[in-house]
């Protein structure tokens, strides 16, 4: 069979396995819908359940793009909302046109608009080079030396998170630079400081954003569904305060078992600092476009973090940050240039997800699923520190059944903080175990495919899946163990923990 033939085979395949699973996934949203509804669980909130049944396993398999997903499950709360009862099981329905906000409340929710404004914010920025010259400034002052490069890959990688405030973006803007290294020091990719660099410009993106409040777009998502549930406020000097520590003591985790597991070839890499120099030179003076991205995301992250001294909310001043960036005379670039480089797709799928977990909850579905799913089962029982082992370890293995960490955080944390909201206990802390879920889920790096930072660099071909899980299970043990260690000492010192 000639290769062509071969490539179009596999395709038909794969087209036709995705067509099965959506009939499949439709079969299960209709056998959710057609069931008896069970007690203590509205009509609505059995339909929303079907829903999110087909979307999350739309999301894990991929089935269709995440931007059709989002599409769909817009249509498809309206009409699970739309033909219900407006309220219980009977009564007269809803109405697709009362529906239609209530299928659109994410697009409208503060989580959005800061999801939203990041992603503009970092589509703006990488198109000035302010992010290069930021990255290739570490790695000249750390050296030429194996291990210095793979401190100053690290501190690159902090660096951009308060300057790019997407995990994909970073992403995309460090594993090209580490392939130029590679490149440089006249190694292969796949050899040993090949593959080490590769895996850590693949996992550090998602490590260092869930430090930072800005760094990641789940992580504005996560303080609304917080805040939804009457659970204090979030702000961006607090979670820096909460999180940001821990991901310092992982990354430096991260270093040890990098340079300890893979074998350099070199001690000091030949050619280093002069590929480093050159890059440098070749970006030029600092052009005006970087001068002013610089000092508009200074200022943006000096308004951040002072929040409770000027009480603005974080997502009205990204979309501050957003104005100044376009606006004529002062900004970077132009709404039609952005409108290009902005990724759709995610904001679509963000405004989706929030309005799926909203209406999960406002409809009884996320109180009834955590009482079935945790309550009846006696996990609301146990210890505070049991329980919320317990809670991360089930994450642990959840976070594997879905690629993206947005669609995971999204369809879980509403479940798991109406569970804890739910036992009553003024000793649990609800924020401290949320957040907990968040460093889980945006740490845990064993397999490609479960993270598009990982992906990204896994498309280098520089290390297999095999190399991954090698750094990535010891990781994860390392990840537990750091957060047993910040259980019982710093989190109770900063108030996120009893």
């Amino acid at each position: 069979m000639s290769t062509l033939a071969r490539a179009a085979s596999e395709t038909a395949g794969a087209s036709t396995r995705k067509l099965l699973t959506v009939l499949i996934g439709i079969a299960i949203m209709m056998a959710i819908i057609m069931a008896p509804s069970p007690a203590g669980l509205s009509l609505a909130g059995q339909r929303v359940i079907a829903v999110m049944a087909f979307v999350v396993l739309m999301w894990i398999t991929e089935a269709i793009p995440y931007g059709v997903s989002a599409v769909a499950l817009v249509f498809l709360l309206i009409l699970a909302l739309g033909f219900s009862p407006a309220a219980g099981d009977a009564g007269s329905i809803l109405g697709t046109a009362k529906a239609v906000p209530l299928a659109l409340s994410g697009f409208s929710n503060s989580g959005w608009l800061f999801v939203a404004a990041g992603l503009a914010m970092a589509a703006a920025i990488t198109g000035t080079g302010l992010e290069k010259r930021v990255a290739y400034l570490i790695l000249e002052l750390v050296g030429a030396s194996t291990r210095a490069i793979m401190l100053g890959i690290i501190l690159t990688a902090f660096a951009l998170t308060f300057f790019i405030p997407s995990v994909i973006a970073r992403a995309a803007t460090l594993v090209p630079i580490v392939i130029g290294l590679i490149e440089a020091f006249g190694v292969p990719r796949n050899s040993q400081i090949g593959k080490a660099m590769l895996l850590m410009a693949g996992i550090l993106p998602s490590v260092t954003g869930v430090g930072v409040l800005t760094g990641a777009a789940p992580n504005p998502v996560i303080v609304n569904f917080l805040t939804g549930a009457g659970q204090p406020q979030v702000g961006y000097l607090d979670w820096l305060i909460y999180l940001f520590p821990y991901t310092l003591v992982f990354s430096v985790g991260l270093y040890f078992l990098t340079t300890r597991l893979f074998k350099f070839e070199f001690a000091e890499l030949p050619g280093g600092r002069d590929y480093i120099t050159a890059r440098i030179a070749e970006l030029g003076p600092m052009s005006t476009a970087e001068k002013r991205a610089s000092f508009i995301m200074a200022l943006t992250i000096l308004l951040w973090a002072t929040d409770k001294v000027h009480h603005v909310e974080a997502s009205a001043i990204s979309v501050l940050c957003v104005l100044l960036l376009v606006l004529p005379g002062v900004g970077v670039t132009t709404c039609n240039d952005l409108y290009k480089r902005i990724d759709w797709n995610s904001i679509l799928l963000f405004g989706a997800g929030i309005s799926m977990a909203d209406m999960f909850t406002r409809t009884g579905g996320a109180a009834w699923l955590s009482k079935v799913a945790f309550v009846e089962s006696g996990m609301g029982r146990l210890s505070v520190t049991v329980l919320a082992l317990t809670i991360f370890v089930v994450v642990f293995f959840v976070r594997f059944c879905f690629t993206s960490i947005t669609s995971c955080l999204t369809a879980i944390t509403p479940a798991i903080i109406s569970f804890l909201v739910s036992l009553h206990n003024p000793d649990l802390p609800i924020v401290g175990i949320v957040l907990g879920v968040a460093l889980i889920a945006q740490c845990l790096s064993i397999i490609p495919v479960t993270s598009a930072p990982a992906m990204i660099a896994y498309g280098a071909g520089g290390f297999t899946t095999r190399d991954m899980m090698k750094l990535g299970l010891p990781l994860a043990a390392i990840m537990y163990g750091i957060m047993m260690l910040f259980m019982f000492t710093y989190w109770p010192l900063v108030g996120l923990w009893r």
